[in-house]
């Protein structure tokens, strides 16, 4: 069978080697260390290249593809990917079947700040905000109602930890001092007005376009938990097939206008004042963070995407289900009642069918993680390591 080959050894990888192995085909992981998840699940070949940027991945795929002999399926986990893949797909277009929207179409959905001016020129519901290039235009934040959420427009900065993903303000003070921290490394902001609810009230569709027929599928969830509260990442999520008629109508024609192309997501968030449903943001050439739970959930996204690639007619699609509550880690706890009755919890991380991730995430990164916390907490406000410190080396050595 063709190969697929996923690119970075994140949590949101690991989801899509689980489930592209359902398939049955050679997996190959891209990734500069084993020190992720996905590099240690059983269903995959760990391929190791110098690194996950520019010219140095794209080395390290064609030279993966000439290796296998084939042109595999190309599936892409992280922004910072999805931009160099983008930038010279003509050059890997003989070596892998990856199918993604128009370059500038790309750089419109990867950017906040070109997002947030084509969703409002498209008349998509999307809350009211105001682009900042500097600090002289921080005087607009006076027109937006508060509180405001502040979101670097580049988010590969988030990615090399050099912003916050988000900030919430509910003082001008606030908005300006956040935003004024942001502008020192991001060239745009996009400030939104808030969306009152819960992180319950935080909607997404996952969702694939072939792009030689056009069939399109989508799958519906929600989430429950954010991790950080409100502005952070999916913590929990189960499908939202009460919402799927709302969500699937708002995303079928948004891949109508975008002339979208692969797979995609978008995030939504509903008002509890209004009761409206508004675009929050979108993914563009690669897999959501969540993405497993439609897999769980019975549809396939990563699958169906690998069929056509290949030009074989999508098989029939189960219907979406809403019994499995997807978790990014074990430490996060289900609020009561928020699930439908019989649901099951799976973790993202570890299986009994693929176990080693689970145990090397769980036993050895999060130890060493508390290993480090505590050896922190043994040095000085001088920065320096107290006396009882300074007779363990060992144990300082463990921090890196």
């Amino acid at each position: 069978m063709v190969p697929v080959v996923v690119v970075n050894a994140s949590l949101n990888a690991l989801g899509v080697i689980r489930s592209v192995a359902r398939g049955g085909m050679p997996i190959y992981l891209v990734t500069p260390t084993r020190r992720d998840p996905a590099a240690w699940s059983r269903f995959c070949r760990c391929e190791r290249v110098r690194s996950l940027d520019g010219h140095d991945l794209i080395a390290g795929l064609i030279s993966l593809s000439r290796r296998i002999g084939q042109r595999p399926v190309l599936i892409l986990t992280s922004d910072a990917e999805v931009e160099t893949i983008s930038a010279f797909r003509e050059e890997l277009a003989p070596f892998f079947r990856v199918s993604l929207p128009s370059k500038e179409m790309v750089r419109t959905l990867a950017d906040k700040t070109l997002f947030q001016r084509f969703a409002e020129a498209e008349g998509f519901p999307i809350p009211r905000a105001i682009v900042v290039s500097d600090t002289s235009s921080l005087s607009l934040l006076r027109t937006l109602t508060l509180p405001v959420v502040i979101k670097p427009g580049d988010k590969t900065l988030v990615l090399d930890g050099r912003v916050e993903r988000a900030v919430r303000a509910d003082t001008l003070e606030h908005a300006n001092t956040a935003a004024g921290r942001m502008l020192k490394c991001a060239q745009r902001l996009v400030v939104q007005e808030w969306i009152d609810g819960a992180d319950s009230d935080i909607y997404f569709t996952l969702f694939t376009r072939d792009s030689s027929s056009g069939a399109t599928t989508i799958f519906s969830g929600r989430k429950l938990v954010c991790d950080p509260p409100a502005v952070g990442t999916t913590a929990i999520c189960i499908a939202a097939p009460e919402a799927a008629a709302e969500l699937e109508a708002i995303s079928t024609q948004f891949i109508s206008r975008t002339g979208y192309q692969g797979i995609g997501s978008l995030e939504f968030k509903r008002s509890r004042e209004s009761g409206r449903i508004m675009i929050i943001e979108p993914t563009v050439g690669r897999t959501d963070w969540q993405e497993e739970v439609a897999t769980l959930c019975g549809i396939n996204i990563p699958l169906i995407t690998y069929w056509g690639e290949l030009g074989v007619p999508m098989p029939n699609v189960a219907s979406q289900t809403g019994q499995v509550a997807w978790r990014s880690s074990m430490r996060h706890r289900i609020p009561p009642d928020s699930l439908p009755p019989g649901a099951r919890t799976i973790d993202g991380y570890f299986r009994l069918s693929d176990p080693l991730p689970g145990l090397y995430h769980y036993v050895i990164k999060e130890f060493v993680e508390r290993l480090y916390c505590k050896t922190r907490r043994l040095l000085g406000d001088s920065g320096r390591a107290l006396p009882s410190a300074r007779k363990q080396p060992a144990l300082r050595s463990n921090k890196l």
